[in-house]
């Protein structure tokens, strides 16, 4: 016994047994427990009340759904609108967030000192704060008749925001976009090994596909594009985002775009400076300084930092909840409330959400090993 203990490889195999084993006597006895408290409680567990009419309508839905729909189907829409509402809110504040921290470097000391006071405003105000302030004032945005009208007709009033959109199945337009988006990873993981042309190649076939896509998902005897108009009191036509999306989007935005200029003036601040004191030698403008020689470097920098910042985002969109919009964690808060199957519902909000984050580290990991320097590959 003293020789088995003696040892250090395995005196560490058996504290990790002990480890184990405590830890699958935590989970069985909780099961257990589990188990036995639904039985006394009457609460019944299973899969079978996803097949049954919720009964209830959805605000906002970018597929198919009426008050006779499913479970299934209303989670269906609720994942489908978290997805939506994440992907154009980490957009905007990607695009946003790396013009201000590009601004944060600026030798223009008004547009330094502007986007300093965006950071410490937007980065210090609680998320669910800015979203309330942000839905109060669409709320009191002027109604359908006197809409602020915007080219292209594009309509904003207290209903929503009302734009053009196409007349394409909803399922064609997510598969249209899910082919973009392959091509845009595919043009950045693939530009450091081939020549530029070739790279947004990828772009161009992505893009055609997609136009394909949508062509074909077109719905018959109706335009391709269909156009809003105001009819009385409401706009027909087009698509609506209603007034709790544009609140979500607004205030995530905003706020995420804080911290990722943060993390691009981060990133600017750490590419050596005898790169661009080399460039400077060799005669380069100063804007392609900054396109050819900062701003890659940059991104190869802050991508770890900025992948997680993204799945933060996108666990943010939850906020939505608060001001009544119909995300994936709103809609399962609905059903627990109508169908009493909390445990199930719970672990299908779980799921979701890890599906969506692990898919994004997946790519983003992806892109980075591509983009990697020689060297820091591992």
């Amino acid at each position: 016994m003293s020789s088995l203990l003696g040892s250090r490889k395995q005196r560490d195999v058996i504290l990790q047994l002990l480890f184990l084993a405590v830890i699958a006597t935590v989970i069985v006895t909780s099961v257990i427990s589990t188990k036995r408290n639904l039985e006394i409680t009457g609460v019944t567990v299973g899969w079978d009340f996803l097949r049954y009419s919720t009964g209830s309508t959805i605000a906002f839905t970018l597929i198919d759904y009426d008050i006779n729909s499913t479970y299934a189907r209303a989670l269906l829409v609720g994942f489908v609108n978290t997805i939506f509402l994440g992907v154009i809110s980490v957009s905007l504040a990607i695009i946003l967030g790396t013009v201000i921290g590009t601004a944060r470097l600026s030798g223009h000391k008004l547009l330094n000192f502007m986007a300093k006071c965006y950071v410490h405003l937007f980065r210090n105000i609680p998320l669910i704060l800015q979203a309330f302030f942000w839905y109060s004032l669409v709320a009191h945005l002027p109604a359908p008749r006197t809409a602020i009208t915007l080219p292209g007709n594009i309509f904003i009033s207290n209903r929503g925001v009302f734009f053009p959109w196409f007349n394409v199945g909803g399922w064609y337009c997510v598969a249209a976009f899910a082919v973009l988006a392959a091509g845009i990873v595919a043009t950045v993981s693939t530009m450091k090994r081939t020549a530029r042309w070739t790279a947004f190649g990828w772009l161009a076939a992505a893009a055609a596909i997609a136009s394909a896509i949508m062509y074909m998902g077109s719905l018959p005897d109706l335009p391709f594009i269909s156009i809003p108009e105001s009819k009385g009191l409401r706009f027909v036509g087009g698509v609506t985002i209603v007034p709790e999306l544009s609140a979500a989007i607004v205030a995530i935005s905003l706020f995420g775009a804080s911290y990722v200029a943060e993390i691009v003036r981060a990133g600017f601040l750490a590419v050596p400076k005898g790169y661009t004191e080399a460039a400077n030698a060799l005669g380069l403008q100063a804007w392609h300084v900054f396109w050819r020689i900062k701003l890659p470097l940059m991104i190869r920098t802050i991508l770890p930092t900025m992948t997680n910042q993204i799945i933060w985002l996108m666990k943010a969109t939850t906020i939505g909840i608060a001001i009544g919009f119909s995300d994936y964690f709103g809609i399962i808060s609905n059903s627990i409330n109508r169908s009493g199957q909390t445990l199930t519902l719970i672990f299908l909000l779980i799921i979701g959400f890890w599906a969506i984050n692990m898919t994004i580290s997946f790519v983003l990991n992806a892109v980075n090993r591509a983009i990697a320097l020689p060297g820091y590959k591992k």
